[in-house]
């Protein structure tokens, strides 16, 4: 026999000599008899006590605050039994310290169900268990073997329902939750109204999106533009939440401004002459989602003239001082000009010793 075993045989023991000796001497000889139907697995259950009834509609449930004394006299505890078809769960709620001593079995594995002394004892798959109905109220106040003893016959009733429970427990559900009576012959149902037809819910608003930059940008707009890179902006805001904002589908820079709206940048976007096509989508919580399009028109800014550029003037000047018409070329297709040759400045330029060949330099520099 294993040290744990002898401890339990021991102990029980002990608690029953307490229990006969407390219960004899204070029973009354109606209690007696009524205690003798419970030891002998009668249906007797008092009418006046009904257990806590949880999921009476979707998975009915008794919760009885019980005490708790698994394996040994001296291993009290307090907490909730909660008892279904399937199952029976103890769960210890002082102390805390014996959280271990919870468990949860399926009803079928539960053997050696009695009823002795005002307590239920049975055995799980893993210990033997005594428990007995006890107010939360009263939780704490008993310590030891004789208090138990003494407490067990206060909560007999409520005892004898978790006893009636884990034998039949539709038993015990019919007392607790009687069928409705049946109307008298001849009575007048009432009519039931069907409910009214509820009205489909609304879908999700989209987030918003309003853009600051660049300026005039606006859904199904043209921008021009000279500049590039350039950096689009704007604002986000949902009622749900802060929106997910990306822009030609790659994710913006974003800065949270309140719980519903945020800031977006993006990175510097490079533009090619011409159209450049842009697109933000701000998606919400519920995956719906906002689109803006437009388009920036991009004209690369022309090149500055070189400060150094020669003028009419300065290539007549040049001729006049005796500069060959060859070098006056050279400088010209180095530095540019920065004036528009007409028909009368080749023809001054000519009558100042201007070749042929310095003509169609003006020509081509101009050009381009």
């Amino acid at each position: 026999m294993s040290p744990n075993h002898e401890l339990w045989r021991r102990g029980r023991s002990a608690l029953l000599l307490f229990l006969v000796v407390g219960m004899t001497s204070a029973a009354t000889a109606g209690q007696l008899a009524k205690r003798g139907a419970r030891e002998r697995g009668g249906p007797y259950i008092d009418s006046d006590f009904r257990p806590q009834l949880l999921n009476a509609d979707s998975d009915p449930t008794f919760r009885y605050p019980i005490l708790s004394m698994p394996g040994s006299v001296f291993s009290i505890t307090y907490g909730w039994l909660d008892i279904t078809r399937n199952s029976v769960r103890y769960q210890v709620a002082q102390p805390t310290s014996k959280s271990d001593h919870s468990f949860e079995v399926p009803r079928n594995e539960i053997g050696e169900l009695r009823f002795n002394y005002n307590y239920v004892m049975f055995r799980s798959p893993k210990k033997r268990q005594m428990i007995f109905h006890f107010p939360q109220s009263q939780w704490g106040s008993v310590h030891t073997a004789p208090g138990a003893a003494s407490a067990a016959g206060r909560g007999t009733d409520g005892t004898v329902s978790i006893y009636q429970a884990l034998r039949n427990f539709d038993h015990v559900l019919a007392l607790v939750r009687p069928p409705a009576l049946a109307p008298p012959p001849g009575a007048v149902q009432p009519v039931v109204s069907p409910p009214p037809e509820s009205k489909p819910a609304a879908p999700p608003a989209p987030p918003a999106i309003v853009l600051a930059a660049p300026s005039g940008a606006g859904a199904n707009q043209v921008v021009e533009t000279d500049e590039s890179p350039l950096v689009i902006r704007g604002v986000a805001m949902d009622s749900t939440g802060i929106p997910v904002v990306t822009i030609n589908g790659s994710p913006a820079n974003m800065r949270p401004q309140n719980t519903q709206a945020a800031e977006f940048w993006s990175d510097p976007l490079t533009l090619q002459p011409g159209g450049n096509r842009i697109q933000i989508t701000a998606t919400n919580a519920a995956r719906v989602e906002a689109k803006l399009v437009f388009l920036v028109h991009y004209t690369p800014k022309a090149a500055p003239p070189n400060p150094r550029a020669l003028d009419k003037q300065d290539i007549i000047s040049l001729l006049q001082g005796g500069v060959p018409n060859a070098r006056i070329a050279e400088i010209i297709k180095d530095r540019g000009i920065k004036f528009s040759p007409t028909a009368d400045d080749l023809n001054d330029i000519r009558a100042e010793g201007g070749n042929d060949d310095l003509i169609q330099a003006i020509q081509q520099t101009a050009a381009n």
